[in-house]
């Protein structure tokens, strides 16, 4: 309460300071300047005009005609003609009361270095002063590619990014990773920003059905899932630790800043879209068809205590994919509204969504609605207020990690029973004993999860005099999830494996509040050549969440609940709340409009640590050099490189996610002795000493255009280095505990990051367009304070820290092998293990006794890496008059997965292994062999996945009354992959969100092939 109270207070001392700020407003002269851009010879329509230090603007129509009207001081004015893919022009004006007209003409400019982006709360710059590498996407990038989901449809479009869709669950569940990760007990994700207000993207699990690495339990869904990209008008993408003078201690994974739509000054424009997709398996897993079992009916096939049985008998076998796959489809529909006058502008939105999974009985479904006005309460001072209302619901079942998810319940079930067999009341027969009938995680558990969430922001900028500009952002972002959990109890003799075969059922609740208070100032001037901004910020935010577990097992007849249950397990709450405040001053010099450097630095406090190291700096520099600007290069190289642009920074920040709110203190827990209520405490023991986990970045960068502006090209090199990492470190049980977090660990990534965007052709009725990224990462661990870590996961993945290696690396037995590589098999002809002398952790020598089989112990190494040391993209948008075909590929090489479904179906006789046995083609004992060898469940991850395949065809609307645009579109996504991947897909992973356990495949659900058609019109 009183942290909600100081907050009361904080908002109306930012608006009175904002207020005191805000002084006098000049005399102004009433203008009105209209007039027409096009690219030389056809009209642009969208194209930004902005007079120069205000929001006075407006963008061009279908015909590319302008119109601006306002109030300004009268005398030289700049307007300022900026649009995507073309260079920005800034025209001279001698504003007077009365109309006047200019006609503009852009060039070409795939670089963009000429754009304004968005690089704090309410901070923009032109894109050439940053000494940063800095991605920028369109609303339309991400709208129109057959997903609903922002973070898909970012997939392959930023250099450095490594976005993966954990599973095929509707309700999302996707990582983002910027240039490697950079935490291992926290999270790797990056900041999410969204028009100011820092937003949540917690993954909060309330639905308690499956478990993460380190055995928690986590949902697939994370937060961004609630964001409808038809109301984004621009994502900027910064890549790292340059966004520290903003961001500080929240910044060191990068920021994702996104903007939503905003009304604009003319008649109103309604927008309508709508769609439908179908949803289907993409590729189906090996399960044997052979018709025979060794044994008898019902045997396993490397049942020991039968000896290995070799005869075989008669079977019939079934294909389970068939009970637990469908073929499922989705809508997306949208109504927005904009528009406005010079004074109000207004922008509208309402959206539903449903999208149906492949595996039988889940869905995703999301209402939303989104309101901004934008108010000129002065010509000195506007005021802009957005709400975003998202009501979402979820219908799962356990995905991965346990083995009565449907998936993980198909791999353990030998396919020779009719999983439909039902009894005289109509249950679901018993498949094997400890077996759960597959079709029963299906038609029988019921699991939801409601989720409500309030995004609100008002804001504030006023340009009390000239060169000065003042905003203030107050935001909330408010999120409800309520999930359901029930597990009935089990209709048939013997216990669903790893289930509760009484019953289980549980409801979980989960809120989190994040108020965040933003006022920046900044002064623009120039002096001749020389130009200056300066900014200067503070900015506080809050955070809350409060989450509250009940549950149950035992469960009676036609019981669903928690209260009715025989058994009430032990419950759980927690409210963890902490501060973030900071301030941060950012100058930035430039010579001439070519040469650009940056001194900025910011001082933040967070109450997560204690007060010793609660305040820390993070500073930072950039240089950006436009060289091609300069009279010896237009007049030498101009014509072969007509821009080139060298940049460089340095920057440090930091990261709060590797320690909780309240990790730092001793915490207790309530138990029971003799009868007796008494207080345990927590076996981690405290450590007031511990800091934020700080990164350190270098980055050295170029862009260089071709082709008059067609081509363009940029170029990173970075370094990053993270120090103070946070380690959950073993210690001796005297010690009072069983372990301590504290900062002991170091961390690296390097590597280089391209991009490329060409306009191929341009002509009135032809335009090609090819785009490209290409990103390699190099990822090493340095000191964890031991010799190595292991992270104890279900699916039994191998996932360890090692100094010297990339994080998550698999390490543990491997094959033994002939000096040729081929397999050192036993007089049997099966393989076996490598044995020999461990030296260290990484160094192992084999040994061979005097029949050349291996002796001594069993040695391990590293065998395989889930960290893609390649990843690169490759599109292109394809027009002819109103036809537009798009395409996208995405990729990811040298990374490998860890398939715990491989062994699981194998050691039930249902697997490729497993045929080959009863075919003859692999020695009767085979599994058995291979079982102890874990490098025989490494499976190669590289892929190349055609992403996305468009074809839209924009009809014709001059005969149409009222109707100023009309498309069609048929889009395919994730159709093909190229791979070698032995299950679904190589793109999943078990470990969800987590930093450390990446490349798991454990039952997951596979991500569907989708087919959509839309349609879209505006009036």
């Amino acid at each position: 309460m009183k942290n909600f109270l100081l907050h009361k207070r904080l908002l109306p001392t930012f608006v009175a300071l904002f207020v005191a700020f805000a002084a006098m407003a000049q005399g102004k002269v009433n203008f009105t300047l209209e007039g027409k851009v096009t690219d030389g010879n056809e009209p642009l329509v969208g194209v930004s005009v902005v007079l120069e230090g205000t929001t006075i603007g407006t963008v061009t129509d279908a015909d590319g005609k302008y119109t601006v009207s306002g109030s300004a001081a009268e005398g030289n004015a700049v307007f300022v003609y900026s649009f995507i893919g073309f260079a920005t022009e800034k025209k001279a004006v001698a504003l007077k009361s009365g109309s006047q007209n200019l006609d503009v003409a852009l060039g070409e400019d795939a670089l963009g270095l000429s754009e304004l982006v968005v690089v704090g709360s309410s901070v923009r710059q032109g894109k050439k002063e940053l000494g940063n590498n800095m991605t920028s996407i369109r609303g339309d990038q991400l709208s129109k590619k057959g997903t609903g989901d922002v973070i898909q449809a970012m997939q392959g479009k930023v250099a450095g990014a490594r976005i993966t869709q954990n599973s095929g669950d509707p309700a999302g569940g996707i990582s983002v990773t910027l240039r490697g990760a950079k935490s291992l007990l926290g999270s790797s994700e990056p900041l999410y920003v969204i028009d100011g207000v820092v937003s949540n993207n917690a993954t909060v699990n309330v639905t308690n059905t499956t478990v993460d690495a380190g055995g928690r339990g986590v949902i697939g869904q994370n937060r961004l899932a609630d964001l409808n990209p038809n109301d984004i008008e621009s994502i900027d993408v910064i890549n790292g630790a340059a966004a520290s003078a903003i961001y500080g201690s929240r910044a060191s994974n990068g920021v994702v800043l996104i903007t939503t739509k905003r009304g604009k000054s003319g008649k109103p424009e309604i927008s309508v879209s709508t769609s439908f997709s179908i949803n289907q398996l993409r590729k189906r897993a090996v399960f044997t068809t052979t018709g025979k079992q060794f044994g008898s009916v019902g045997l396993r096939l490397n049942t020991i205590a039968a000896g290995l049985p070799t005869n075989l008998v008669d079977v019939t076998r079934y294909d389970y994919q068939d009970d637990i796959f469908r073929q499922s489809s989705g809508t997306d529909n949208n109504l927005s509204v904009a528009g406005g006058s010079e004074t109000t502008k207004y922008y509208a939105s309402v959206n539903y969504m449903l999208n149906q999974g492949i595996v039988k009985n889940t869905d995703f479904n999301r209402y939303g609605a989104r309101i901004r006005v934008e108010q000129k309460v002065a010509d000195w001072l506007t005021a802009s207020i957005g709400l975003n209302y998202v009501s979402s619901k979820s219908k799962e079942l356990p995905n991965g990690n346990v083995f009565y998810s449907p998936l993980n319940a198909i791999n353990i079930t030998n396919n020779i029973y009719n999983l439909n067999d039902r009894d005289g009341n109509g249950n679901l027969k018993a498949v094997e004993p400890t077996r759960i009938n597959p079709l029963s995680t299906i038609e029988t558990f019921d699991i939801t999860q409601n989720t409500k969430r309030t995004i609100g922001d008002l804001q504030l900028t006023a340009t009390p005099i000239k060169d000065v500009t003042i905003s203030y952002i107050f935001g909330v972002d408010y999120a409800a999830q309520l999930g359901k959990t029930y597990l009935p109890v089990a209709p048939y003799d013997g216990a669903a494996l790893g289930s509760f075969p009484d019953g289980y059922a549980s409801t979980a609740i989960a809120t989190t509040l994040l108020v965040n208070n933003d006022l920046n100032i900044s002064l623009n001037k120039k002096f001749g050549d020389f130009s200056s901004q300066t900014t200067a910020g503070y900015s506080h935010q809050y955070n809350s969440t409060d989450f509250a577990l009940a549950q149950g097992r035992n469960l009676g007849p036609g019981i669903k609940t928690v209260n009715g249950a025989g058994t009430i397990l032990p419950a759980s709450a927690v409210n963890p709340v902490y501060e973030i405040s900071g301030f941060f001053l950012q100058e930035t010099f430039g010579y001439r409009d070519r040469l650009f450097l940056t001194l900025a630095g910011r001082q933040d406090k967070s109450t997560i640590f204690a007060a010793a190291n609660q305040s820390q700096f993070y500073p930072k520099a950039s240089l950006s050099y436009v060289i091609s600007d300069e009279t010896f290069w237009k007049n030498t190289l101009g014509s072969a490189v007509q821009s080139l642009r060298l940049r460089a920074s340095y920057g440090q920040a930091g990261n709060l996610t590797g320690i909780g709110a309240y990790d730092r203190i001793n915490r207790y827990f309530g138990a029971s002795l003799v009868g007796t209520v008494v207080l345990r405490p927590s076996e981690q023991l405290a450590n007031p000493d511990v800091k934020p986990e700080r990164s350190t970045e270098t980055e050295f960068g170029a862009d260089l255009s071709f082709l008059k502006g067609r081509i363009g090209l940029g170029v990173t090199y970075y370094n990053t280095e993270i120090k103070d990492l946070l380690v959950d470190r073993v210690i001796a049980p005297t010690s009072g505990g069983t372990g301590i977090r504290t900062n002991v660990g170091t961390l690296t990534n390097s590597g280089i990051e391209l991009s490329l965007n060409a306009t191929i052709v341009r002509t009135s009725n032809v335009n090609v367009n090819i785009f490209g990224t290409y990103s390699k990462n190099k990822n090493k661990v340095g000191d964890v304070g031991q010799a190595f870590i292991s992270i104890g996961n279900p699916s039994g993945a191998p996932t360890t820290l090692i100094p010297g290696e990339s994080v998550g690396v698999f390490y543990d037995f491997y094959y033994a092998r002939n000096p040729d590589g081929s397999l050192l098999l036993t007089a049997g002809g099966l393989p076996q293990r490598e044995r020999g002398v461990q030296s260290s952790v990484l160094a192992g020598t084999p040994q061979r006794d005097g029949g050349n089989q291996p002796s001594g112990a069993f040695l391990r190494k590293v065998i395989g890496n889930p960290n893609p040391s390649d990843i690169w993209s490759l599109g292109s948008n394809v027009t002819y008059k109103n036809l537009t075909f798009s395409f996208l590929f995405d990729a990811v090489a040298g990374n490998q997965v860890f398939n715990a479904d491989k062994r699981t179906r194998n050691n039930v006789g249902i697997g490729d292994l497993a045929q080959e046995e009863y075919l003859g083609t692999k020695p009767r004992g085979y599994i058995n062999a291979v079982n102890p060898i874990t490098e025989y469940r490494i499976d190669e991850g590289a892929f190349v996945k055609l992403r996305e395949l468009a074809l839209t065809y924009n009809i014709p609307t001059k005969t149409l009354k009222g109707i100023s645009g009309l498309s069609i579109s048929l889009i395919g996504r994730n159709l093909y992959s190229f791979d070698k991947y032995f299950s679904y897909d190589p793109e999943t992973n078990a470990g969800g969100q987590s930093s450390v356990a990446k490349g798991i495949d454990f039952g997951n659900s596979p991500i569907p092939r989708t087919f959509q058609m839309a349609l879209r019109a505006s009036f």
